[in-house]
């Protein structure tokens, strides 16, 4: 499977914002919809700082 666990970085920690993330949608403003696997969204405002598809982690700041 290609789904990623998205992270937003603050003060040099980063937290979990979602799990198994299919796809991300910028939506205007700083703003990116994550899209699941299973159908859950969330909305994040950031900035991408890192893409490691690799290791399936997407990093915003």
């Amino acid at each position: 499977m290609c789904e990623s666990s998205v992270y937003i970085k603050k003060d040099d920690k980063e937290e979990l914002v979602m799990e198994n993330v299919a796809a991300i949608t910028p939506v205007g403003d700083g703003r990116y919809l994550l899209k699941g696997l299973l159908g859950d969204r969330c909305e994040i405002k950031g900035t991408l700082q890192d893409i490691n598809l690799m290791a399936h982690r997407i990093v915003f700041i």
